[in-house]
């Protein structure tokens, strides 16, 4: 099976492109390295185990070459700084929301039919009760988070018309070596 993560190069990615080369998986990696390193992949790079794309997903003829061919994307590829999204605004309305509607349009045009999206627990913003359930009502209280919850309305959009498998991972506070 052929799969792309977007943010390959990043924390989480570059463990789940360890993770999915060590099971046999044929990955390509697209990452605009604003936030990932390329030293995240270079065993894989090395040893030619990836199909690495530098490249960002906010021009359409980028997403459409990374899903040229793959079977399964994991959309990890995002601008994760809250206080960024407070500042600027701006930034995460194009590096969170134009770029995965481009990747949502290439993996359409492609016929890409299975998606994993990292969202975030910002999307429920102050919550109610702790624990939190994924039943509970999506009340950003940051752009970052409302960025996110377009992103999954964006994706049960395109699940329900265009056919596309699709699940939300809402993490919190990850951390890690």
């Amino acid at each position: 099976m052929r799969v792309l993560i977007t943010g390959g190069a990043g924390f989480i990615g570059s463990h789940l492109v360890d993770r999915l080369v060590n099971e046999g998986y044929n990955v390509r990696v697209v990452d605009n390295l604003s936030s990932g390193r390329v030293e995240n992949l270079k065993k894989h790079i090395e040893k030619n185990t990836i199909d690495f794309l530098i490249g960002d997903l906010k021009d359409p003829q980028v997403a459409l070459k990374a899903v040229d061919g793959v079977d399964v994307v994991f959309h990890l590829a995002a601008n994760p700084e809250v206080r960024v999204s407070t500042t600027n605004p701006e930034i995460h309305f194009n590096e969170n929301i134009v770029a995965t509607f481009n990747l949502f349009e290439a993996m359409r045009k492609k016929d890409v039919k299975e998606l994993v999206f990292a969202s975030s627990s910002s999307v429920y913003g102050e919550p109610e009760m702790i624990p939190v359930g994924e039943e509970a009502p999506m009340r950003p209280a940051s752009v970052y988070g409302a960025s996110k919850a377009s992103c999954e309305n964006l994706m049960h959009a395109y699940s329900r018309l265009y056919g596309i498998k699709t699940v939300a991972l809402r993490y919190a506070n990850v951390v890690g070596p």
